[in-house]
């Protein structure tokens, strides 16, 4: 590291607070960005060229490819561990099968001759899980968040399989819950993780039927979609209709709000792979601090008519705690609560 990115790490961060996960981007200068913050930035996490993930992937040119490829080492050199992503929801007819097992083998081989081999692999398949547990028993198998596990229950039949766990995004504002699921988790020798800028509804009843185009060509159905007047976004459509409540309803956390849940996870995740503006998101959770418009740091990013003002939420921090905590979240019963901070916050 140059000395003049280490004059921009944040001197009040100390190198235990390590606990950020950011998806790495390619629409702004990812050195520099994470350059900054190295004393907060635990793991990138990828898709590797030619692997599909829940996320549109960019059009590797051989320049992308080498620009990934570098920023990746950076990363390494400066102690940012690898973790990189097999997570589509749907593999099709391929989904158990020799092809799919000898991919990412390749996959993971391409990668260990760049010297990149990464410390964590995180997936949706139980099948790749398998795989990787037969082949590449070095390697760190998590779970992905887009599986959806609410608890323990969940987790135990598969304990063997995986060493971490993302958390149900709707479970992520659960501080009691949490602290119980990290002690579960490192009883039994496993650690967990949280997503912090989810943009999508809680509970959103789109989300498996949308992750699982991601396995495709998921930008050209939407186009054909589009020609039977469906989306695909249900959050957009829900927010198009004035039901801006949602958005405090959903599960992202506010980036002041991480002291009070990552005493209980080991990895905080940071979606940034495609948002407009990943410095932004990185940023303001790595200083645990933003003085903008809260939608602009979610992914999806959703552009209202009016700004949901961070700032604001100081100011009403009873009513924003007993929303946030709310123990209804999932079974809302419109108590007004939400309706009532959405006044003060939005405008």
């Amino acid at each position: 590291m140059n000395l003049a990115m280490a004059n921009t790490v944040i001197p009040s961060v100390m190198d235990n607070d390590r606990k950020l996960a950011v998806g790495w981007f390619c629409n702004a200068d990812f050195k520099e960005v994470c350059g900054r913050h190295l004393g907060r930035i635990r793991e990138v996490f990828f898709a590797w060229p030619g692997v599909l993930s829940c996320r549109p992937a960019p059009e590797y040119t051989p320049e992308l490819r080498a620009r990934q490829i570098d920023d990746l080492r950076w990363a390494r050199e400066n102690g940012i561990e690898l973790d990189t992503l097999f997570n589509c929801n749907c593999y099709g007819d391929l989904a158990i099968s020799p092809e799919l097992a000898d991919f990412v083998g390749r996959v993971l081989r391409e990668m260990d001759a760049e010297g990149l081999l990464p410390e964590t692999v995180t997936t949706t398949s139980p099948f790749i899980a398998t795989v990787l547990r037969q082949r590449f028993p070095q390697v760190k198998i998590r779970l992905s968040v887009n599986q959806r596990v609410h608890g323990s229950v969940g987790f135990e039949p598969i304990i063997g399989l995986f060493d971490s766990f993302y958390a149900s995004r709707e479970r992520h504002r659960e501080t009691e819950w949490l602290k119980g699921m990290a002690d579960w988790a490192h009883a039994h020798g496993k650690t967990i993780g949280i997503q912090a800028n989810s943009g999508c509804l809680r509970q959103c009843p789109y989300q498996t039927f949308h992750d699982n185009l991601h396995g495709h060509n998921r930008i050209a159905q939407s186009k054909v979609g589009e020609g039977f007047g469906f989306s695909v976004f249900i959050c957009k459509e829900n927010y198009a209709q004035g039901r801006y409540e949602d958005f405090l309803r959903s599960t992202w956390l506010r980036p002041e709000d991480l002291p009070l849940y990552e005493p209980f996870v080991d990895v905080v995740k940071l979606a940034t792979r495609r948002h407009p503006f990943p410095e932004m998101i990185v940023d303001a959770y790595a200083t645990r601090s933003f003085d903008g418009n809260l939608a602009d740091l979610m992914d999806a990013r959703h552009v209202f008519p009016r700004s949901f003002r961070n700032a604001a939420f100081d100011a009403k921090k009873p009513l924003w705690d007993d929303v946030r905590e709310c123990p209804r979240a999932n079974d809302c019963s419109h108590c007004g609560r939400c309706a009532a901070l959405m006044e003060e916050v939005f405008s």
